[in-house]
């Protein structure tokens, strides 16, 4: 499913040329033919002939580790689609394995490069919502027929745990969440998860039972709140108008006036093209990627939490260490 999409674009660029590409099923290689590459069934032998300086790897999460062993230990910069691996520890072996042999490793959480979550984070840094306190986010749709092997949390959740992070600049130090099986008897297939970063919070929807697709963001601040739509790429900011008061009793208050409104200019892009071009440029220069496998790893550990909460019905303790 994403496969096909990076396939694509990296014949779509200038700075890079597709040489080959492999699956093991066979309907696989009229996506190759399509755009010019050679076609494997085997990994392993694309690796050994092509000798490629760069890969993507969009292979169902159960197989991340073991087919992003293989790149690594070949020597070649690796992209590996979100969520990084199934598992901490798997996460970890490969951010350990990338820094040994210091090959460069990339994470494919996409919404990093959505043009208005860029735009969004460029407001938060130069202080246009003052003092973040909340975020929310929906990530809502129907079920991905391609997922095979993870949960909500782990496959969509994991998009929006990321990005919480990284608007906020910092871990999350509690998470409580709860998670069902609505249509789906062998997976959780609807999560809500509340993410604890001292002094803010985010809460986060997430399931694969709506019969629309709804991809929303929305922040609030001492300064402002913002909501952002990263299918259609707006970003539409309220300027708070208040002023601090006392009444006629001498009691504090805030009285509120008409927020000023005002549409973000966002120029649209396709967010997957922008990711892989900075893969590319990263891998011919040599330098560390925007999402680094460690920041990968890091997302996976929050997102393991948030299902131990589930399993246990109650708050966890974030207690994770980067190393």
């Amino acid at each position: 499913n994403m496969g096909r999409h990076h396939a694509r674009i990296y014949a779509q660029m200038d700075e890079a040329k597709l040489v080959a590409a492999a699956d093991v099923r066979k309907e696989a290689e009229d996506v190759a033919r399509r755009y010019g590459a050679r076609f494997y069934r085997d990994y392993r032998e694309m690796l050994e002939r092509e000798r490629p300086d760069a890969i993507s790897v969009a292979v169902p999460t159960g197989f991340h580790r073991d087919v992003g062993t293989e790149c690594i230990r070949a020597g070649v910069a690796t992209l590996i689609e979100k969520p990084l691996a199934a598992s901490v520890e798997e996460a970890r072996e490969l951010v350990e394995l990338a820094e040994s042999l210091d090959v460069l490793l990339m994470v494919g959480h996409i919404e990093r490069f959505n043009p208005a979550v860029r735009a969004l984070k460029d407001l938060i840094d130069h202080g246009d919502l003052g003092d973040l306190t909340s975020l929310t986010a929906r990530r809502v749709g129907v079920f991905p027929p391609q997922v095979k092997d993870a949960d909500v949390i782990l496959d969509l959740a994991v998009h929006d745990i990321d990005l919480c992070s990284f608007l906020l600049g910092r871990l999350p130090e509690r998470v409580y969440a709860r998670a069902g099986k609505a249509l789906n008897s062998r997976r959780w297939d609807f999560a809500g998860i509340f993410l604890d970063y001292g002094g803010a919070v985010a809460l986060l929807q997430a399931n694969w039972i709506t019969p629309v697709k709804i991809r929303e963001l929305t922040v609030t601040g001492t300064g402002g709140y913002a909501e952002l739509d990263y299918i259609t790429q707006k970003l539409r900011v309220y300027e708070s108008n208040y002023q601090r008061t006392f009444d006629s009793f001498g009691d504090f208050v805030v009285k509120f006036g008409s927020p000023r409104v005002r549409e973000v200019p966002v120029e649209g892009a396709e967010p997957l093209y922008l990711e892989l071009s900075h893969f590319v440029s990263c891998a011919a220069r040599g330098e560390p990627p925007e999402v680094s496998g460690r920041e990968g790893l890091l997302a996976v550990a929050v997102a393991t939490e948030a299902a131990r909460s589930c399993e246990e019905g109650q708050v966890v303790e974030v207690g994770i260490c980067p190393g």
